[in-house]
């Protein structure tokens, strides 16, 4: 695999932290951090297939959660009153599907 070159600005006490790392596990600063941007990217790539999924899926049945109830529901996460994961509760035409 060919590999290219890439730099970034990051602040002093970012650096301090990933040179110890590098000291502690003896890798070079270069491998932590394509393994860093690597484990992002793939987190980046997998939540965006999701999300697109969701909206297909959504276009395709008009069914939506309100950003109220998600909102409501989100923010009772991790409390005594935690609410059930919410239901559709928008309801609109579906789109209709390419080639139909």
């Amino acid at each position: 695999m060919t590999k290219t070159m890439i730099s970034a600005r990051v602040d002093e006490a970012l650096n301090k932290q990933l040179e110890a790392l590098a000291a502690a596990t003896q890798r070079s600063k270069a491998f932590l951090i394509t393994e860093a941007l690597e484990n992002y990217v793939d987190r980046q790539l997998w939540m965006q297939e999701r999300v697109d999924a969701a909206i297909k899926e959504a276009d395709e049945t008009g069914e939506f959660i309100s950003n109220d109830a998600m909102m409501a529901w989100l923010d009772s996460l991790g409390t005594d009153n935690a609410l059930p994961q919410p239901e559709p509760d928008v309801f609109r035409k579906p789109k209709v599907k390419s080639g139909a």
